[in-house]
């Protein structure tokens, strides 16, 4: 996990991460430091040997996990950021997913801060049903990723390489390599795979962010925008109640 000057929400992540359950097998958490100048790598290293801190002054968050994805020893590699808690369920759910040797890439569900503005709960709630309606029914040119909450088989890095070092779509680029490369392997959305994103409260700001990832996202060359009518029936999706909170 890649953080910079996170102070404000990384001690709930780091907690939300040593706090998982049902988990038989040992994990090891990876935290990033990308040249922060406030207290948040003091408050990574609160947390002792549960956590392995490092170092890297390359700016930018690619640059900060693909030296994490380096140092990491499992199977499994699994990303969030420092602005976001899991459930304790989190890795189990992952887990359970990626028993299926076809799933290379999975990404989850997410949640707002209950404090937050009832618009933003609704664009939360449309954000997920997009996500599952895209990634279960269009075609692999107009898939996407996020790296807040994705898990990825390290020999799929072995294979393809590591993300590239953009500021913004390099998860949404790295799915577009494995479909490329390797269409045998899945790209898949868990619902049961939660977090929550402690950044936003409000709608406006959201809004913002996401009109930026779509411009970020063009640059993917195999990219294909979802258009109007897609977008339209990923909202019936939603309201038609097969979507839950």
């Amino acid at each position: 996990m890649p953080f910079f000057n996170s102070g404000r929400h990384i001690e709930a992540c780091v907690d939300s991460l040593l706090n998982q359950e049902g988990i038989e097998r040992p994990y090891e958490l990876i935290f990033v430091n990308n040249g922060s100048t406030d207290a948040s790598a003091s408050l990574v290293e609160r947390a002792g040997g549960g956590v392995t801190m490092l170092e890297e002054s390359r700016p930018g968050a690619y640059a900060a996990r693909n030296t994490g994805i380096r140092e990491a020893r499992a199977p499994l590699i699994a990303f969030t950021d420092a602005d976001c808690t899991v459930d304790s369920d989190w890795l189990r759910v992952m887990l359970d997913a990626m028993s299926d040797p076809s799933l290379a890439i999975l990404v989850g569900h997410f949640r707002y801060p209950r404090h937050a503005s009832p618009a933003l709960h609704l664009l939360g709630a449309y954000e997920n049903a997009k996500t599952e309606y895209v990634l279960n029914r269009c075609p692999s040119s107009q898939h996407f990723a996020y790296a807040n909450n994705m898990a990825v088989r390290a020999s799929v890095f072995e294979e393809l390489g590591m993300f590239k070092e953009w500021k913004r779509a390099s998860d949404t680029e790295f799915v577009h390599r494995l479909a490329k490369r390797r269409p045998d392997l899945r790209l898949a959305y868990c619902r049961a795979m939660r977090i929550n994103h402690l950044e936003f409260i409000s709608a406006r700001a959201r809004m913002q962010r996401l009109l930026l990832y779509q411009q970020t996202n063009a640059k993917v060359g195999s990219f294909e925008e979802l258009g109007s009518s897609k977008r339209f029936a990923a909202l019936t999706y939603l309201f038609r109640g097969r979507w839950r909170r």
